[in-house]
């Protein structure tokens, strides 16, 4: 069983590497900038809020997750059955992180890949290849922060 589990875990990250949401990342080693070798460098999910936008069953809903100390809990979201969703992060390495969130109606494991600008790509085990994203945010509001340009 934990033999399955590892060749699970690393066929999904190197699955996860070569999606779209991965691709176009890369880049040289010389075009390296600091902020990206701390995403590298991490070893817990940074404290704060992150608006998720979750894709599932033909529609898309909006969960705000709280992040302190590594554990995760949905204080906000557009899907009541989502609200109180908690768990914990584990860090599989180069910012790269996995959580098991549940509650009473909900159940879903996680693949969280952090970039260099704060947010992650999320992936959902097993992946039907939602693009799904965590994009960090002031407090526990469904709105997604403005850019600024």
């Amino acid at each position: 069983m934990k033999i399955t589990r590892l060749f699970l875990i690393g066929i999904i990250l190197c699955a996860a590497s070569l999606s779209d949401a991965c691709l176009g990342q890369t880049r040289s080693t010389g075009d390296v900038r600091a902020s990206e070798v701390k995403v590298l460098e991490m070893k817990s999910v940074p404290d704060g809020h992150f608006l998720v936008n979750l894709q599932g069953q033909g529609r898309s809903r909006l969960v705000n997750i709280e992040v302190k100390d590594n554990a995760a809990k949905c204080v906000n979201s557009d899907d009541a059955q989502l609200k109180g969703m908690q768990g914990t992060f584990q860090l599989i390495g180069n910012g790269v992180f996995l959580i098991f969130f549940q509650n009473e109606n909900h159940r879903a494991s996680q693949y969280w890949l952090f970039r260099s600008d704060g947010s992650a790509v999320v992936k959902e085990v097993p992946d039907r290849g939602e693009s799904q994203t965590a994009m960090p945010v002031k407090d526990d509001s469904l709105e997604a922060p403005k850019k600024n340009r």
